[in-house]
């Protein structure tokens, strides 16, 4: 303990050495009373990256780099155990919906089966293919020719077509020449095949003359209502070509 010998004031902290009131210096004395003397109590032991600034920097980072690694582990197995329960959820609803011993099962259609259905509204609408069978009136007249007696003579045919898809054929004769009827001796036969394609006719012939057999060719045009064929004709008899016309009889 000391004291101050001008203010008498005692001081307990003998680190003291100057009055805190005059600033007087201060004496040691002894204490009047005896003093207790605590036991020693061992100080404790800190680590030793305490109070090192680097350490504990070092030791930070550890323990950060630690539980980064832990949160992304645990991000890992979480996405793993959702990643299945998906996966069983999906073959359990797989599993309810395939049909039992009862039910009856729908086959599953690939997309372009699935277009090709009739009554899809992506389905191209089917090609109507039109239909020529029946009795026809042919009138063909001759335009070129190498015979100048041939010159623009109207040359007249009955026609029987019968049409299976798109294929016909055809079986007549020729009836007149310019509007003057052949008895039946004058008249030559005629077998005709072809095709019908939407508006457009063509066929190939075969006419039996009474001197020689000649052949050739038919371009139409079919018109709406499936009754008129309209367009040109080529023979080889005395090579000649011009319109064609024939009519459906009714």
């Amino acid at each position: 303990m000391k004291r101050c010998p001008t203010c008498r004031r005692k001081y307990s902290d003998d680190s003291l050495n100057f009055c805190l009131e005059d600033g007087a210096s201060l004496v040691t004395e002894p204490y009047s009373e005896q003093t207790l003397i605590s036991p020693r109590v061992a100080a404790p032991t800190l680590p030793s990256w305490v109070g090192n600034p680097s350490q504990s920097e070092g030791r930070h980072s550890s323990v950060r780099a630690f539980l980064f690694a832990g949160i992304v582990l645990l991000a890992i197995v979480a996405g793993g155990v959702a990643v299945a329960l998906l996966y069983r959820i999906n073959n359990w609803d797989s599993k309810t919906a395939a049909p039992g011993p009862n039910r009856e099962s729908t086959p599953i259609e690939s997309p372009a089966v699935a277009r090709n259905k009739p009554g899809n509204i992506n389905e191209p609408t089917p090609e109507r293919i039109r239909n020529i069978t029946g009795e026809w009136n042919l009138v063909n007249t001759i335009e070129q020719t190498s015979y100048p007696a041939y010159n623009n003579l109207i040359v007249r045919y009955h026609l029987v077509i019968t049409q299976n898809g798109k294929q016909f054929t055809g079986e007549g004769e020729k009836v007149a020449e310019n509007d003057a009827p052949m008895d039946s001796s004058q008249r030559t036969p005629i077998h005709v095949n072809g095709t019908v394609n939407g508006d457009t006719v063509t066929a190939t012939f075969v006419e039996e003359g009474l001197r020689r057999t000649t052949d050739g060719d038919f371009n139409w045009t079919l018109s709406a209502d499936s009754n008129r064929l309209n367009g040109r004709f080529s023979s080889t008899a005395a090579k000649s070509s011009g319109p064609s016309v024939a009519s459906r009889q009714k």
